[in-house]
């Protein structure tokens, strides 16, 4: 038999070789090629795979002496090597990242397109919480570009990965500003008479009142894109400078945390533990500086305790995310006259068992949570401070006797957010020997670390990483430190030295820093020095245009040079 002469003069045989083969290695070379670079799944192995798998299929037709027998069998090979790396690449990556062999972008697609002929330029509708639409504006609207404004603050937001979107007002309009990981930046500005109406457009299809403009107002916002539905949490509050628009992504979400998934460390997890676990009583101070998850760490912290066996309350401003089992009140100034601290006092009368009060600045509230009266009840008092040392300087202010906040204090939480390195871009280097020393790695031993990235390289292009939009980090974990009194502290905090006691406590229980916990999330690639340098940086204070007064002899420090203090290891 001489089938390869036969292959040779027929006509259609040729031509359906180079159909299967042609195909299949543009979309080894296009597609799963740079998707495996930039993931980062083993490019160079995928590469050679699928060139071994193309050579075989062609070998398959060429070499068997039946075509039909070996053009089948190519066809499998290259099906084979392509489900493959789609069953390899989907155990690696999220569902919202799986391959769906286009189907579902294709619908999605063609819905856009549908909705962008029917509504002219407008991509999306906003709706309020319960779901009721707002009609989108059609091109004779002179709403349309107050839509399309609303739409360039909001949807950009999404694949920037932003949690926050603030219009807050200025002197040249509203400044809308994306918060990422923490970070705050600058997007845009917008003119005030257009961003007054981009603000009262949002309030409208959220079901908020647009001729309250002062008072503070919350609700829930929806964006339908196809459908693909977005929730935002809204929230709107104005001033003599004019109106301010927070949007929040999936707040719900961001809320909903248990403690082992805030960053503590095994160590620092058992110290709250033993602080709070079968103590009839007193206060947890937890402090960290703004924006940098106050309310995820104290709803953290409440949900460890079993609600069914404890009777767990909290007073709070603004009651963000309710928990099964505890009972949320809210408190708001002017409502029924009385102010924070007594409101306090009126819930502690009721004998809870643990109770969550989410700022220990207000005035009269340290010595409502030191009172004889309160001793059976375990306090988190929560406040925006930019160290512990900070905040139990605040507290013993505020409780006018050092001896009973003293004796109540069970603990100190203190810590901030630091930015999670992008994995898939992650750049590692060989430690110095003086950084290695740093982070208490053994004498001669080499410690990889790792920097941030922000770039991937797709063939021979290097690209922004996709999966970071650029920035070199993904998402944010907690430095903390967990501090308890011990006899000596209790001593030095009675006679009001709180920078001695806060470094006693440290000692008594050995416990590392927030600095030391951060640095641990270095050595383990979580995150990098550079950015455990800008989270624990000194915040800079601007300077009054009036000299400051000389310090008197006898008179103790301010709490911030107290917090400044006590921030040294």
């Amino acid at each position: 038999m001489q089938p390869s002469v036969h292959f040779l003069i027929s006509i259609y045989k040729p031509l359906l070789l180079f159909a299967a083969a042609v195909p299949f290695s543009l979309v080894i070379s296009s597609v799963v090629e740079q998707d495996a670079r930039r993931r980062r799944f083993m490019p160079d192995v995928w590469a050679g795979i699928n060139l071994t798998v193309l050579v075989l299929g062609i070998a398959c037709v060429l070499l068997l002496p039946w075509f039909w027998l070996g053009f089948p069998l190519m066809l499998l090979l290259y099906c084979g090597a392509l489900f493959g790396y789609w069953k390899y690449r989907d155990a690696r990556l999220p569902p919202s990242e799986h391959f769906d062999l286009l189907a579902g972008k294709w619908a999605a697609a063609s819905a856009a397109r549908k909705a962008r002929k029917a509504l002219g330029e407008v991509t999306v509708v906003f709706q309020d919480g319960k779901g009721k639409q707002l009609q989108p504006p059609s091109r004779e609207d002179p709403r349309l570009p107050v839509h399309l404004a609303a739409e360039q603050i909001v949807v950009p937001s999404l694949p920037a990965r932003a949690s926050r979107v603030e219009l807050v007002p200025g002197p040249q309009g509203h400044t809308v500003i994306r918060v990422v990981d923490t970070m705050r930046s600058k997007v845009s500005t917008i003119p005030s008479a257009e961003s007054e109406k981009v603000i009262d457009y949002l309030k409208e299809a959220a079901g908020l009142d647009t001729k309250e403009r002062r008072r503070r107002q919350v609700a829930t916002l929806g964006m339908r894109a196809g459908d693909s539905v977005q929730v935002f949490r809204i929230t709107s509050w104005g001033s003599t400078a004019g109106q301010t628009l927070r949007i929040e992504h999936d707040r719900e979400r961001q809320l909903t945390k248990k403690l082992d998934e805030m960053g503590f460390l095994p160590a620092q997890l058992q110290a709250i533990r033993e602080a709070t676990d079968k103590i009839a009583g007193g206060v947890v101070i937890v402090a960290v500086p703004p924006s940098n998850g106050l309310t995820t760490l104290g709803l953290a912290l409440v949900q460890r305790h079993d609600p069914y066996t404890m009777d767990i309350k909290t007073v709070e401003k603004f009651v963000e995310r309710k928990l099964e089992g505890v009972t949320h009140n809210e408190w708001s100034m002017g409502t029924d006259g009385a102010d924070y601290a007594t409101t306090v006092q009126s819930v502690v009368r009721r004998g809870p068992n643990v109770l969550l009060v989410s700022d220990l600045a207000e005035q009269g509230l340290a010595p409502v949570l030191v009172n004889p009266n309160s001793a059976n009840t375990i306090f988190y008092a929560l406040i925006p401070a930019e160290s512990g040392a900070a905040a139990v300087a605040h507290y013993l202010k505020g409780a006018n006797d050092n001896a009973a906040a003293a004796k109540a204090l069970r603990a100190v939480i203190a810590g901030r957010g630091v930015r999670l390195l992008c994995k898939k871009c992650r750049q590692p280097f060989e430690a110095t020997a003086d950084q290695a020393k740093r982070l208490g790695a053994p004498a001669g031993k080499v410690l990889t670390l790792y920097k941030m990235g922000g770039q991937v390289q797709v063939k021979n292009q290097v690209v922004p990483c996709p999966e970071c939009q650029g920035s070199g980090f993904v998402g944010v974990s907690g430095a903390y430190e967990v501090v308890r009194p011990d006899e000596r502290a209790v001593e030095l905090l009675t006679a009001g030295d709180v920078v001695n006691a806060y470094q006693q406590m440290r000692r008594a229980h050995r416990a590392p820093s927030a600095q030391e916990a951060a640095l641990y999330k270095v050595r383990t690639g979580e995150t990098s020095l550079d950015e455990v340098a800008r989270a624990f940086a000194p915040r800079v204070t601007p300077a009054k245009p009036s000299a400051p007064s000389a310090p008197v002899a006898g008179k103790p420090q301010p709490a911030r040079t107290t917090a400044q203090k006590g921030e040294k290891s």
